[in-house]
């Protein structure tokens, strides 16, 4: 008897409403094998895999088992399993071959792919393969664009059968047309926090695209920087100037991370940050979060010898939060008198021999740490006209409240 869609629910618009409704790409996997297993086809084992537009990671994978669940998997950049490398679907990838099937139960070449020995033996007797392209050029990805490749196998001793295989591919077809919906999606989000920060992709993505749309908040601004880096970058070779800023910045993102912060730019050698100010935690809290991150941030950067000190002011106050630019270049960033004085803060690290600057405005917010700010007085900020109560902070952080 051929395979038939469940009664009522047909596979085709079922993918559809998965895509449009971006439902998790776990979910459209094990829902797909389950209909195809209603079908009638004995589906015992699913894999997908695509790759990602993504700093930390170049692919991911999810492998369905009918007794074992779903597994998801990330391949970092620049890091490839021996068994990826010389298994079919990397080979597939490579040659552009759009399909591949082995009969498990019949006897294996000796140079035949590792893989089909260990499904064999799991006992496993079918196995196809299929790869789909989504026309999408990459070039540092594996094959040059982006994709869906795709295993199926089978416990059945007939394997799948021709009606089975004919059933089978063009509902695979119809499912790397969902999955390249949903990794568009995934994609835009990836690529926007990569590049504005992760609470700002989330605002853009919700439709705050247009010039002077901006929010008032509340915020905890960090400025970091490293000092002598001019001088530095002059003298050194250029992959060398890059790995230590590359490095720096990693001592700066972990800490601010771990604290729930955000980076909103790189300028140069020098991190724009933002710690929001909400009505889920007092500001006291924020700020706490916001000193603990400049101390580890300096911890971090020490414990990895790096070549060049960091400078780090802190400040508190009302700011302009969005797009700003051209009609149609923007920068999703802040502006405002207080991330003008946060910038000049941070120039006055060196004068005053402190590596970490904290304003009056923040240190208010931490009356109860107060033995922790050490005051420096009233300083003059280069173009600003008023002086500001500039406190250094001392190698302990202070215990949260």
């Amino acid at each position: 008897m051929p395979p038939s869609d469940t009664p009522g629910s047909d596979l085709y618009d079922w993918l559809a409403e998965a895509g449009l409704s971006n439902k998790p790409l776990k979910e459209v996997l094990e829902g797909f094998c389950a209909q195809i297993n209603d079908s009638g086809i004995d589906l015992s084992r699913a894999l997908i895999a695509t790759a990602a537009l993504d700093p930390s990671i170049r692919a991911q994978s999810l492998t369905w088992e009918r007794e074992g669940g779903t597994q998801h998997a990330n391949f970092p950049h620049g890091e490839s399993s021996i068994a990826w490398r010389d298994g079919p679907l990397a080979m597939m990838i490579r040659t552009g071959t759009g399909m591949l099937r082995r009969h498990l139960d019949q006897p294996l070449a000796a140079d035949d792919f590792l893989l089909f020995s260990e499904l064999k033996d799991q006992g496993l007797t079918d196995w196809v393969a299929f790869a789909h392209w989504f026309h999408w050029d990459a070039e540092h990805i594996e094959g040059g664009g982006m994709g869906m490749v795709s295993s199926w196998a089978t416990r059945n001793p007939e394997g799948f059968s021709e009606a089975q295989m004919a059933y089978l591919r063009p509902r695979v077809r119809a499912l790397a047309a969902t999955v390249k919906s949903l990794v568009v999606v995934e994609s835009a989000c990836d690529v926007l926090s990569a590049y504005v920060g992760e609470d700002a992709g989330h605002r853009v993505m919700r439709g705050a695209i247009t010039r002077g749309s901006v929010d008032n908040v509340r915020a905890v601004l960090m400025f970091a920087d490293l000092r002598g880096f001019t001088r530095y970058s002059a003298e050194q070779p250029i992959d060398e100037t890059l790995a230590t800023l590359n490095d720096s910045f990693d001592c700066v993102g972990e800490a601010i991370a771990a604290q729930g912060g955000q980076i909103l730019k790189f300028m140069g050698d020098g991190v724009l940050a933002i710690f929001l100010l909400d009505q889920d935690q007092p500001d006291e809290t924020v700020a706490h979060k916001a000193i603990t991150a400049a101390i580890e941030a300096q911890r971090l950067l020490t414990a990895a010898a790096l070549p060049l000190a960091l400078d780090i002011a802190l400040h508190v106050g009302t700011v302009n939060y969005g797009n700003i630019g051209t009609s149609r270049r923007l920068d999703f960033t802040v502006i405002g008198q207080a991330v003008n004085e946060v910038a000049r803060m941070e120039s006055l690290c060196g004068a005053l021999g402190e590596s970490i600057l904290v304003s009056g405005d923040l240190a208010a917010l931490l009356p109860q740490n107060a033995e922790r700010l050490r005051p420096l007085g009233p300083q003059a900020l280069r173009g600003l006209a008023n002086r500001m109560n500039v406190y250094a902070i001392s190698a302990a952080p202070p215990s949260a409240s």
